[in-house]
């Protein structure tokens, strides 16, 4: 599990304001799991976050320290549809590829 940096820390401060923090594990996991209430719920924390902090997940999303098979199927629609719409369809199209080839288990030898 990862510890969570100051950056982490005030990405999800933002998502979801608390005193303390869990210092470790995954920003998008621990506030699917935790906070939300619904897909909608989610949906309007994300849109909190400026341009900057959602490229910085979807960022930690490609690199693999952010995990999208973490949190409910639904909730990792709700943030690659905000990545398209906020960032660029080939950021989002790149993240769907990795999340489709992790949960089917291809991996693409080319």
């Amino acid at each position: 599990m990862k510890k969570l940096n100051r950056k982490d820390i005030k990405i999800l401060r933002k998502l979801a304001p608390c005193q303390e923090p869990d210092d470790s594990g995954s920003l998008l996991a621990s506030i699917s799991n935790y906070y939300i209430t619904d897909r909608e719920d989610f949906r309007s924390r994300l849109e909190k976050l400026s341009d900057k902090d959602l490229r910085y997940l979807a960022e930690r999303a490609m690199d693999g320290s952010e995990c999208l098979l973490c949190i409910a199927p639904q909730c990792a629609e709700v943030f690659l549809d905000a990545v398209e719409r906020r960032l660029s369809p080939e950021i989002a199209g790149r993240l769907r590829e990795l999340f489709e080839n992790v949960t089917t288990g291809y991996k693409d030898v080319t």
